[in-house]
């Protein structure tokens, strides 16, 4: 019988590495006033190291040094146990969070703490986490095991620990306390609350101990944490409550299995399980697992149920939310209902108005009567209808049917009221939180609404309503998408066409626009192609890379290229990393898929600090590191890459058919899948020319079974289903390689077996580009070839396009002659303060339309429309000497020391449009002084242009673009070469508060991350070449951007100079 003594003093402590509170690592801002704390600075640019390697199913790690990453859920609540590298613990509850620990007292009177020990190897088996610890004092043989569970049906946890070959006189000591923040941001979240929150003080004031003598038998002993409390069962208790939870645990864990040939990928199955139930509360799937642990009607969470074969969970969530959406609250207040509290940024919260009337769809379940800030209808409504392909429950899909026809309604009045096909969106996708688009033409929520309504026509089709409004929509979303946002010399969609203004297309999408595209099927095989070809060329990539991993190239990416930081704009995401790895699956590009796939989940699962780990921020982001455990988004879109898009599984159960398309990488020579709904096996033969697929459903309304695979050879030698002959064809706009198609009847349970036998060659690429190809005008053509009995499309791609390089001349300030030097005056021209610039309201001209929009400051977004930046001259104006201001560039710019000092121009009624300047004599280039703003929403456009007149009617033209080298007036950019990119020379700017010129303001005031808000604000001094030999005329300076204002403080022409210069001429 193990001896076993309790005390309510304070005891010896484990020895508790306390160095992260001491080592002065304070959080910092991160762009974002909500989501701004980073604890991640002092990482930025580290080397990374493979912290945990697969073995089977398990994440092991071998004297790891990462304490409470990896959670252990057990029962649907907030509990968890908190589990780390080496044996110690914690227990979670919002006010009562304890901090368990372990010692091994020796008879000699030493100790050593269980997370001190010599060696240590933990193993993260999905669900369990387990130890086998050794230590010299102990003795060669002895080895301390222990394994860790959460009980599934209370808030509970287990130990099982095995001594073996322990000392004589060993005794296990067991030690609970209070943990050492008493507060916590969200819920002891990686990233967003301090490392070690969990770690017990130095000195608690709440301590229990129990002391456990352990036999040199290697007899298991069991130690429960019930009611917060150590406690020590009776050995046939705590059998039986091991056994019930490891059965609970395996069960979970064995509902996906995933067996490929890379055992980075074998780990996966039981993994996403297990984090999945993590985020089911019993009703509804929860934004997170643990920092967001809150429901939400929207998101991707949800998909989860379905692809993971939980159709019972997914409809208690959609039942849940369907009670949520808003019937009795008719639209009586008109467009537009912007609140006025918040600077006209968004909606007013006010019910009749056309956000908060009938068909919109709480937050919360079963509530209808809570007003949010998101459309989160778009992507409930997406996942209901996945939930009806998996199902085919055509009940269900008519007792639902109100809710479609309320949400389409609800869409079609608030975000396409000019009725011309495209809508708006307003913070309809996670990575919404700044982005605005002040009722323009939006690719992804006109994708969303495509789907929606295609498939709301074939569901009236089959319940017996009319479909025709339905099939009209959705033919008039498409056929606007092709004619207007579909750029085809750039091989994409634009992120969406201004409403306002001069109506421009904003060129430079975002990961969301191109996967969303993809996911809503308003892509053509071609365009699916380009559109994630442009992700390839035009999106950063960041390098995968650490010690213990082969380099093969793995990147990951961020969600745009635009500048600057904003909170959700430009963030390297695992959930949008992993959507758009779905995209290239669902454009045929499966190597591809399968690559940036693979990066993403080495990134977070094996070199990041939790094993297994569906985060929502990787280590890579610049703004916060890596941050966040088993958070919805990742979740259900990795529930849905794996299934959907590595095997292929794509159900279409409400035409009684299923589709499976496998997307395996053109390596692997075999492949399978478990889940509750479908059995897959895959397996090609090295010599004999044999490929077989064999795929067993459990879905009862599907009837048919369609298999898409890709050709290996150009010709079949022999097909066969269930061991007889069948037919197959071809399937058309196939790219890269042919792929082929059988048929088959097969309903839930039966098994299909098909065979093929290649014959012919191998297949060739083209020698040239014949004239007869397609999209020859984007950046990447496609050749039509024939072998065979094969035909498929090759994809040749071309030189960069003129339409993605910058035209844009950088300013080196390489030849400046002070004396040739000669500012203009231009007093009269003056209309304003550059410190006006944020102290104005900007009221019109404004959408008439309900709509997301930058606040009437002129600065902001939705999520802060009241955040603004005081602009302060006074250093510029100090050193003004006699109206002149003597750079450290050598250049002189004439500016007043009181008074007005800037041209503005804007598309905002405060100011001109454009404005006219004189200008006399001749000049190889003039420098400018200029300030102004801009935004990440205008990011990669021309915000504005400068136009210089010569007498002989010609001129010389220099746009104004962000980021190249239009700046905003409050904001340094920020570049780290892989995320931030300008691919241009840094930018002279003027510090307005001290008068002090740098390109390199970022450094010199050590601003720690990627968000570089300047006090006082700073103009930007630009270069522009001109014709020598021409007599000026006049300047024209124009706004071409909605939202911004552009100024123009001074400019200085260069006298005539017999050096020759480029120009960049418009005649």
């Amino acid at each position: 019988m193990k001896r076993i003594f309790l005390y309510a003093a304070i005891s010896l402590l484990p020895a508790i590495a306390y160095a992260q509170y001491t080592t002065g690592n304070k959080p910092q801002g991160a762009g974002d006033r909500i989501e701004s704390t980073s604890f991640n600075d002092h990482k930025r640019g580290a080397s990374r190291t493979l912290q945990y390697r697969p073995d089977g199913e398990d994440f092991v790690s071998v004297n790891g040094k990462n304490r409470y990453t990896r959670a252990l859920y057990g029962s649907h609540t907030a509990f968890r146990l908190e589990t780390s590298d080496r044996p110690v613990f914690a227990v979670y509850e919002k006010r009562n969070s304890k901090n368990i620990s372990f010692r091994l007292l020796l008879s000699d009177g030493s100790s050593v703490a269980l997370d001190s020990t010599a060696w240590c190897e933990s193993r993260y088996t999905p669900g369990r986490r387990s130890y086998r610890l050794t230590h010299p004092a102990w003795g060669e043989n002895a080895e301390l095991q222990i394994s860790a569970l959460a009980l599934p049906d209370e808030d509970a946890a287990i130990w099982k620990i095995t001594p073996i070959n322990m000392p004589q006189g060993a005794t296990l000591r067991s030690l609970l306390s209070e943990i050492r923040l008493d507060k916590l941001s969200r819920n002891g979240d990686m990233g967003a609350d301090p490392p070690g929150c969990f770690d017990a003080p130095e000195h608690p004031e709440q301590l229990q101990t129990m002391d456990i003598a352990l036999d040199t038998d290697p007899q298991n002993i069991y130690i429960l944490v019930r009611d917060y409390s150590l406690v020590i069962p009776s050995f046939e208790e705590g059998v039986a409550l091991y056994d019930k939870s490891e059965r609970a645990r395996a069960e979970l864990a064995s509902r996906i299995r995933i067996t490929t040939p890379d055992p980075f990928f074998n780990t996966l199955g039981g993994a996403l399980a297990v984090a999945a139930d993590g985020i089911w509360d019993g009703e509804v799937w929860l934004h997170g697992a643990i920092g967001w642990r809150m429901p939400l009607s929207g998101w991707r969470a949800a998909y989860t149920g379905d692809a993971l074969g939980w159709h019972d969970r997914a409809r208690t969530h959609f039942d849940a939310y369907a009670a949520s959406q808003v019937t009795e609250v008719p639209n009586t207040i008109p467009h537009p209902a912007q609140d006025s509290a918040l600077a006209l940024a968004r909606s007013v919260k006010q019910w009749g108005t056309p956000q908060y009337s009938n068909g919109y769809i709480c937050r919360n379940p079963r509530r209808n009567d809570q007003m949010h800030h998101y459309d989160m209808n778009l992507c409930y409504i997406d996942e209901l209808l996945w939930h009806l392909n998996w199902t085919g429950d055509l009940e269900y899909a008519r007792r639902m049917w109100p809710v479609f026809t309320r949400h389409l309604a609800w869409e079609k009045l608030n975000y396409d009221p000019d009725n011309d096909g495209l809508y708006d969106a307003y913070a309809c996708i996670w990575a919404s939180d700044a982005l605005y688009y002040n009722s323009g033409a939006v690719t992804h929520s006109t994708a969303y609404n495509y789907r929606a309504n295609r498939l709301a026509a074939l569901i009236a089709e089959k319940i017996g309503e009319d479909s025709t409004p339905y099939r009209e929509e959705a033919d008039k979303i498409l056929k606007a998408l092709n004619a207007r946002l579909w750029m085809p010399e750039r091989g994409h969609w634009a992120e969406f066409q201004d409403f306002m203004g001069h109506k421009r297309l904003h060129t430079a999408p975002g990961v969301w626009t191109i996967y969303h595209a993809l996911d809503s099927d308003i892509a053509d095989p071609f365009q699916a192609y380009l559109a994630t070809s442009y992700v390839d060329r035009e999106i950063p990539h960041i390098p995968v890379r650490g010690e213990g991993l082969k380099d093969e190239g793995y990147a990951t990416i961020s969600t745009t290229n635009w500048l600057p930081y904003s909170w959700s704009i430009n963030n390297v995401a695992f959930a949008e990393v992993m959507h758009t790895a779905l995209a290239y699956f669902q454009a045929g590009r499966t190597d591809a898929g399968f690559k940036l796939l693979k990066s993403s989940i080495l990134d977070g699962m094996y070199l990041g600090e939790s094993p297994a780990n569906f985060g929502q921020i990787s280590f890579y982001d610049a703004a916060r590191g890596e941050c966040y455990r088993d958070f919805g988004d990742p979740i259900g879109v990795a529930s849905r890459v794996l299934i959907q898009g590595l095997y292929g599984i794509l159900p279409d159960a409400m035409n009684e058919r299923l589709l499976v398309k496998p997307g395996l990488p053109s390596a692997w020579p075999s492949a399978s899948l478990h889940t509750p709904d479908i059995d897959f096996d895959f397996q090609r033969g090295d010599k004999e020319g044999v490929t077989s697929y064999v795929v067993t459903h459990r879905l009862p309304a599907v009837r048919t079974l369609e298999l898409q695979f890709p050709a290996q050879r150009s010709k079949v030698a022999k097909l066969t289903i269930n061991g007889k002959p069948a037919t197959w064809t071809l399937v058309e706009k196939s790219i890269t390689r042919p792929m082929l198609s059988a048929v088959v009847p097969a309903s839930s349970g039966e098994e299909t077996d098909v065979r093929i036998e290649w014959g012919g060659e191998e297949f060739s690429s083209p020698a040239s580009v014949p004239a007869n190809v397609v999209y020859a005008e984007a950046p990447v053509c496609f050749v039509p070839m024939q072998q065979d009995e094969m035909k498929w499309w090759y994809p040749v791609g071309r030189p960069h396009s003129e339409a993605n390089q910058s035209l844009i001349e950088p300013s080196t300030f390489t030849q400046v002659h002070s004396a040739k030097c000669e500012p203009v005056v231009m007093d009269t021209r003056f209309n304003s303060s550059v410190t006006d610039i944020f102290r104005n309201e900007y009221l019109s001209p404004r959408s008439p339309y309900t709509t997301l929009q930058i606040p009437k400051q002129g600065i902001g977004e939705w999520c802060h429309p009241l955040h603004t930046v005081d602009i302060n001259d006074a250093g510029l104006r100090s050193s003004v000497q006699n109206g002149i201001l003597n750079t450290e560039l050598g250049i002189p710019f004439r500016t007043p020391a009181e008074g007005h000092n800037v041209a503005f121009t804007s598309l905002w009624d405060n100011y001109p449009d454009s404005l006219e300047i004189p200008l006399k004599g001749k000049a190889s280039r003039a420098y400018l002084l200029m300030a102004g703003s801009t935004n990440h929403m205008q990011c990669h456009i021309d915000n504005g242009v400068i136009r210089i007149y010569y007498k002989d009617g010609t001129r010389d033209v220099m746009f104004l673009r962000n980021p190249d080298n239009w700046p905003p007036i409050e904001h340094i950019f920020f570049e780290d070469g892989l995320a931030f990119n300008r691919h241009t020379p840094a930018l002279y700017r003027l510090r307005l508060k001290t008068g002090e010129i740098s390109n390199n303001f970022g450094e010199e005031l050590g601003f720690p991350g990627a968000s570089r808000e300047l006090d006082g604000g700073a103009a930007v001094l630009l270069e522009m070449p001109l014709n020598p030999g021409k007599k000026l005329s006049h300047l024209v300076l124009e706004t071409l951007s909605n939202d911004v204002v552009i100024g123009l403080m001074s400019i200085t022409p260069v006298s005539y100079t017999h050096l020759t210069l480029p120009t960049n001429r418009e005649v």
